[in-house]
């Protein structure tokens, strides 16, 4: 079970930015005009990758919180983190910045609440793996790509994309790491049916 759940986020993660990657194969304009990773949903020629790094990243993330069982509370906050997470991104590829003022203040506001909510959500994990040093270093290394981030949408400094990408690469990282440790305590590595049991 436990396996089937981190495959899940892991197959998530790599098709998000296996998607990504096609996009910027094909242009990266989004990294030479500091205008942030959504540029590719905007323009036809990239769209279609773009979306659909979203769309199956939040297909798994969906099909990882349905495997957690509903027995246990933290097993059920973990589910619900995940399937909020999906919608959170559904919102940010949803409301392209580019169709007028509504849509560019809508983006916005999704950008910054995933970005909090990511946060959030590697603060969570932090807390119940019990200190593990490699989280709260990854939890150091997004803030520091948020920042730049930040710094870069106010035009202090020209990499908005880079510091989307790394904030991320280094979430995606945290969450498969910190959720395949989190559920080494709490699901087994495998479901044994009824007709499977001993009599």
């Amino acid at each position: 079970m436990r396996k089937r759940v981190v495959a899940n986020l892991v197959a998530a993660q790599v098709s998000f930015f296996f998607f990504l990657l096609i996009a910027v194969f094909m242009t990266t304009g989004a990294f030479q005009r500091n205008h942030g990773l959504s540029f590719y949903g905007e323009h036809w020629s990239t769209a279609v990758p773009y979306g659909s790094g979203f769309v199956v990243c939040c297909y798994f993330l969906v099909n990882a919180a349905s495997l957690l069982p509903k027995s246990d509370r933290r097993l059920r906050t973990l589910s619900v983190l995940l399937r909020v997470l999906a919608a959170l991104m559904l919102s940010v590829l949803l409301t392209p910045d580019t169709v007028n003022s509504v849509f560019n203040l809508s983006h916005t506001i999704a950008s910054a609440v995933l970005f909090l909510y990511e946060l959030s959500f590697a603060t969570w994990l932090a807390l119940r793996c019990y200190g593990d040093r490699v989280i709260w270093l990854l939890i150091a290394l997004q803030l520091a790509a948020a920042v730049l981030a930040m710094l870069s949408d106010v035009h202090v400094v020209p990499y908005l994309s880079e510091g989307i990408l790394f904030f991320q690469l280094l979430f995606s990282t945290l969450l498969n790491y910190s959720v395949s440790r989190f559920l080494r305590g709490l699901l087994p590595e495998t479901t044994v049916t009824t007709s499977e049991r001993p009599a």
